[in-house]
């Protein structure tokens, strides 16, 4: 893949690497058949292929990643099967990690969102709270709460996906 960064840009080691990653992808799109994300959805933009073009052009533009672009990077699961199936050896958690990164620092979450990111990171490192969380939800899930609101969110599979 071309790139086209400056020499003040690849001066940081992170985007230097980054460059060299971005250069041994050849779009050959073998990487779409084990992704599950692009199995599931079907949209272009949510396979490793379409997230490496959002995050060259992130990291070319040195720019805040836009609302769509932080959507398509964000559903990546990070399961790494696009890895194990790309003959051109694309480190992509490299580059996943750096484009993640890069939206923590340059682009403002919605308020519900940050919360629910603070929440899960001061939890997640604590199992005892943790597990009090999960029975609490269960207990809560009777409740009904925005069940409807949050399955809006997700989005339908595809027919093909159905059972």
């Amino acid at each position: 893949m071309q790139t086209n960064f400056t020499l003040a840009q690849l001066a940081d080691p992170e985007t230097a690497r980054s460059e060299q990653i971005l250069r041994k992808c050849v779009h050959c799109g073998f990487c779409t058949a084990t992704c599950p994300t692009f199995v599931l959805l079907g949209d272009e933009r949510d396979s490793p292929r379409g997230r490496i073009y959002f995050i060259k052009a992130m990291l070319e533009g040195d720019r805040a990643p836009t609302e769509s672009e932080v959507r398509h990077v964000d559903r990546c699961l990070s399961c790494l099967s696009c890895m194990t199936t790309c003959p051109s050896g694309v480190n992509y958690m490299h580059l996943v990690d750096h484009g993640r990164h890069h939206i923590e620092t340059r682009y403002t979450r919605a308020l519900p969102d940050r919360l629910l990111r603070g929440v899960l990171a001061w939890l997640m490192p604590r199992p005892a709270l943790f597990r009090w969380a999960m029975v609490l939800g269960r207990l809560a899930k009777p409740l009904g709460g925005d069940a409807a609101g949050a399955q809006a969110a997700i989005p339908a599979a595809p027919p093909s996906c159905a059972g």
